[in-house]
């Protein structure tokens, strides 16, 4: 026997008492793994990347990042609708006031335009919205059932964004979340 070389202590192949990883958070694997403290392009990149995948987790940036990116964007979007919308109507008002009350809103086609390309961008984030919450709610110990929990009228919603803005609670992560 060569210095360095002990033989197995454990022949059963089992990790010996207060091995590592044998109490606390379970490993995970990369793919359900969070990633905690991710850049802004990072996360963007896990948002896209796990887009349908509701098992896992997403830690707090993972989370808001993709959140604080959408929520610009569809502040950008209602500049281009509600403005041309507001012009339109306050012309039509106007006509009004002036004795044509039979006058209607005309619309420009930028209103259309932008209006159609704002609800497809809304419908290709709503699975990625979705799945990064579930994922989010398994992060701070949550099952993603939980998300119904926002649809109680006047609590819901600030329960909902206190869990969301919760720490990571890797003590009660589950297997089948993985």
């Amino acid at each position: 026997m060569s210095y360095g070389s002990v033989p197995n202590p454990n022949p059963t192949g089992q990790a010996p008492y207060g091995a590592p990883q044998q109490f606390g958070a379970p490993a995970l694997s990369p793919d359900v793994a969070p990633l905690p403290g991710a850049s802004v392009g990072e996360a963007i990149k896990r948002y896209f990347q796990r887009y349908a995948q509701f098992r896992g987790y997403a830690s707090r940036s993972e989370y808001w990042w993709p959140w604080l990116v959408n929520t610009i964007i569809g502040f950008i979007f209602s500049l281009f609708t509600v403005i041309p919308m507001m012009t339109a109507m306050s012309e039509a008002i106007e006509a009004a006031q002036n004795g044509d009350p039979s006058m209607t809103p005309v619309y420009p086609a930028s209103f259309y335009v932008m209006s159609g390309i704002a609800s497809l961008y809304g419908l290709a984030v709503l699975l990625p919205n979705l799945s990064s919450l579930v994922r989010r709610l398994h992060d701070t110990g949550k099952s993603g059932f939980w998300f119904f929990i926002g649809w109680l009228p006047i609590i819901g919603p600030i329960w909902l964004l206190v869990l969301l803005a919760s720490e990571s609670r890797p003590d009660l992560y589950r297997p089948e979340w993985n």
